[in-house]
């Protein structure tokens, strides 16, 4: 998930593989392990896990398509391999883009008093961008749903000057609701946190901020502060949800907690339909972060052929390992 295949990486010269290593070494192994390992660990059937997603474009008001996608998939997967009801929270304005990914991923949006009335059911919920009504709102959610685990997916995270910014180093704080408030109290309140980015400048990659200062352009402004439990970095932020999506589904012994191919291009395509821009394009066309469609897809068939060769090659596998020690 971390192949610098993508034009923004190669062309921004992104020290991908630098950020990749540091959180790694944090981690104590793989990420996208890391973070469903510790998924694994605190989340039990019927839990609410928080889903933070969407960054704003500038002047637009409408989301990129990086975020809102691999939000849906994870959340999916934490729903069909783990029996979480995953809860989706960023910008009122867009609510509509989240809701439409999560309901092509599978999900059932319902209303917060239904949740429990079905299988597979999500809420999808706006977050204040005033800093005084997002502290006010984050104890009440958290009060109100007492998550296990609050995970982040290229969303805005806030610098050491308080800010918001995007990748090219301007202040996007009027228009973002102030999300870091949330994952700050979560964090406070001993909640499971993961944080997934490809940049830098998303909420919960401080584990990482160092190197972001001293290696990324415009690294010493943008660099998120707040840290996380495990910080995914990956080429494409919903590659990085889609790693943790597919370690959950093979860890549940359920390959059907993980999209297919056919599944990520209606997902890229509803979210454009749902107003998403592909930012490096600056179009509204079927690209995340200047990346085709059909590339996204086969990045998901072979995550997916992974997830299915450890359910088929388990004992296989188990039984080769055994012959090491005989």
């Amino acid at each position: 998930m971390s192949a610098p295949i993508s034009n923004w990486t190669v062309l921004k010269g992104l020290p991908l593989m630098e950020l990749y290593a540091a959180s790694r070494a944090m981690a104590d192994g793989p990420l996208t392990l890391a973070a469903a390992t510790l998924l694994r660990e605190r989340i039990t059937p019927g839990d609410r896990v928080l889903v933070l997603s969407g960054f704003l474009m500038r002047g637009y008001d409408l989301p990129e398509t990086d975020g809102p996608i691999g939000a849906a998939v994870l959340a999916r997967a934490l729903a069909l391999g783990f029996g979480a009801v995953p809860v989706g929270i960023s910008e009122d304005s867009v609510v509509k883009c989240m809701k439409t990914c999560f309901a092509t991923a599978g999900l059932i949006p319902a209303g917060v008093e239904d949740l429990d009335s079905g299988r597979n059911r999500c809420a999808l919920l706006g977050f204040p961008v005033d800093p005084a009504e997002a502290q006010d709102a984050a104890s009440a959610l958290l009060d109100r749903f007492k998550p296990t685990a609050v995970i982040a997916v290229e969303r805005p995270g806030a610098g050491s000057d308080g800010e918001y910014h995007g990748g090219g180093g301007f202040r996007i704080s009027s228009f973002t609701a102030k999300t870091d408030v949330l994952f700050a109290e979560a964090r406070a309140r001993g909640i499971a946190t993961i944080g997934i980015g490809d940049l830098g400048n998303e909420l919960g990659m401080g584990n990482v901020a160092e190197i972001v200062r001293a290696n990324v352009p415009l690294g010493d402004v943008i660099a998120a502060e707040l840290k996380s439990d495990v910080a995914v970095i990956a080429n494409i932020s919903n590659w990085g949800a889609y790693g943790v999506a597919a370690c959950i589904a093979a860890m549940s012994g359920n390959p059907a907690a993980f999209h297919d191919r056919a599944q990520e291009i209606r997902l890229i395509e509803a979210c454009v339909r749902a107003g998403a821009i592909d930012p490096v394009g600056g179009q509204l066309r079927n690209f995340v972060d200047g990346t085709d469609a059909e590339t996204n897809a086969a990045m998901v068939e072979l995550l997916q052929s992974l997830v299915l060769l450890s359910q088929r090659e388990a004992a296989n596998i188990n039984k080769y390992q055994d012959s090491w020690i005989k």
